[in-house]
Formats: structure tokens, sequence, C-alpha cells
């Protein structure tokens, strides 16, 4: 464990505890220090576990950084040891960072609220995905160009540019199929 490790402030939680809801501000992020976490989605009513979290693993952090709401709840399944991070700790840590992957991890924070959004909505929809992929591609776009290989760029280009072409084609075919389900 790091020095920095060591100051942070650390939070004991018994088994059974819920640690934030599903809905809430993000206020901190946590580090699974000793035990288990759950998370858990309400999906029509009931609240069903996504995934369990083990040492070493971080939760929370999406509220935090994106300033929306929390995604999920999160209950210690075990009598659990968590490291709080604070907003300002997150912030500091990808300030530091190198362009790249501060876009990487802006995509997957983008890709982490869609799939639970897919949760909320299991009859989430055609063209949903379809701007989902769009998206992506363009996404895809920004970080090959950030690569700085050029080969990468110019093979990658037209594929990604083929990929946008298709979905705007399924788009229209989805537009004569609307309403008929």
């Amino acid at each position: 464990m790091s020095e920095q490790e060591q100051s942070y402030e650390r939070r004991r939680v018994r088994k059974g505890r819920r640690i934030f809801n599903e809905g809430e501000a993000g206020d901190f992020a946590y580090i699974v220090e000793t035990g288990e976490v759950g998370i858990y989605k309400k999906i029509e009513g009931s609240e069903v576990e996504i995934t369990s979290l083990h040492p070493g693993e971080i939760f929370g952090e999406i509220a935090v950084l994106d300033g929306q709401n929390r995604l999920a709840s999160a209950i210690a399944l075990y009598d659990s040891t968590l490291i709080v991070i604070s907003p300002e700790t997150l912030e500091e840590r990808i300030a530091k960072s190198d362009k790249f992957v501060k876009t990487l991890l802006s995509i997957f924070m983008t890709n982490l609220r869609e799939t639970h959004n897919t949760y909320k909505d299991p009859k989430h929809n055609f063209e949903g995905h379809l701007k989902s992929i769009e998206r992506h591609c363009n996404q895809l776009r920004e970080l090959a160009h950030m690569t700085d290989l050029e080969d990468l760029v110019e093979e990658a280009t037209p594929l990604i540019k083929n990929i946008r072409t298709n979905c705007g084609k399924l788009y229209k075919v989805s537009k004569k199929y609307r309403g008929k389900a």
C-alpha cells in the first residue's frame, strides 16, 4: 500500500449496510479494501444484484465524475472496509492523465451509463442502439487520431465511415417498421 493510500479515510461497513442508493447524488467514490460489496439496480420494482465487487475494485466513481445521480445502489455483502475517495482526489488524478486516457475514461463512463439505462428500459429500442453505435464510431475516430499513428488512422477511418453509413441505412429501414411491432 502506498503512502498516499494510507492517508485516505477508511469506512467500515457492516454486512447488509447500504452504502448509497440508486438515484442519489454522487458524493464519494469507494475502493473495496476488505470484504465484498454488491451493486444493485431497480428493475421493474425489484432490486437485482448486477455485480459484486472485491478488494481492489472501485465503485461510485461515475456519479462523482460526471455529476449525475448514482446509477445503482451499493450494499455490503460482508463486513467490509472501504477507502473513501473524494471528488477532488478523482479530479486531480484524472487531470494528471494524458488526453488519450481522459478520452478513454469518458467513453467508459458513457458506455456504463448506457448499459445501466438498458436495465431501466428492457425494451430499449433499435434506434437507440444505432445512435449508440454511431456515437462510439465518433469516439473511435477521435482515439485513432490521438494515437499519432498515421497507418492506424488511414486504415481505421474508412472502416469507421462504413459502420456509420450502415447505421444510417439501418435507421432508414427501421423507420419503415416503427409502430408495427
